[in-house]
């Protein structure tokens, strides 16, 4: 699991800082983001998983996926589930 160092790291290359986590854990468009926000704000504050109350392995794939990938690496995909309804276009084709 990356530790402090790592994050502060990561958030000094993709060039973000506190303000910015809690900014985006504020206003990410799912509950899934807000917590993937929150850990990462968690961990800089030298935090562990367990005051998440998630297993440590998952927190530690949103940690390598936020230094790889930034922002955009705590996105949340919808997988699985019932397909978005059809629209007046989609049932024409």
């Amino acid at each position: 699991m990356m530790g402090v160092r790592e994050i502060e790291r990561s958030l000094e290359q993709w060039q973000r800082g506190i303000k910015d986590l809690r900014r985006r854990m504020l206003l990410a468009p799912t509950p899934r983001e807000r917590e993937r926000w929150y850990a990462i704000l968690l961990l800089v504050q030298g935090l562990t998983a367990a005051a998440l109350e998630r297993d440590p392995h998952t927190i530690g794939r949103w940690a390598s996926a936020f230094g790889a990938g930034g922002p955009a690496g705590l996105m949340f995909e919808q997988t699985g589930g019932s397909p978005p309804p059809l629209t007046r276009r989609s049932r024409r084709i």
